[in-house]
């Protein structure tokens, strides 16, 4: 992981991070769901949103102002842009997930176009589509 700025707690972050990953890819297992990289699914602002923990170990690298709120605001929008992308390709190269770009793809004999990135569990989905899920 590679940031603009100097964290304190980098490893911290990082483990975090690969902890939701491999949450996400457990559920998403359970399920029997795909993740859409562009729709929220992959959302490192959502996820982090509702993930007190990752909150406070990113807040502990900036100065805090008295009613609780980030004072280097521009830098920390700089950070979670960073840490978003990150938080993509940890998905794509997590191997867990198969990756499915956006392009054509035949499914039961009809060719399909899916207008997004996806991510389904390894070896579930064998397109980018629900009716794909492979039969075991």
């Amino acid at each position: 992981m590679k940031t603009m700025r100097q964290l304190d707690n980098l490893n911290e972050i990082d483990s975090i991070l690969k902890q939701m990953v491999r949450n996400s890819y457990e559920e998403a297992r359970e399920e029997g769901e795909l993740l859409c990289m562009e729709c929220g699914d992959v959302d490192l602002y959502i996820a982090a949103s509702n993930h007190a923990r990752l909150q406070d170990a990113i807040n502990m690298n900036f100065r805090i102002d008295e009613s609780g709120e980030i004072i280097e605001h521009e830098e920390y929008q700089q950070l979670m842009d960073e840490l978003s992308e990150y938080f993509l390709e940890l998905h794509k190269d997590s191997e867990l997930f198969d990756f499915f770009p956006a392009g054509s793809y035949e499914v039961k004999g009809d060719e399909r176009e899916s207008e997004t990135d996806m991510l389904g569990p390894k070896g579930l989905f064998s397109a980018p589509f629900e009716d794909s899920i492979i039969k075991e």
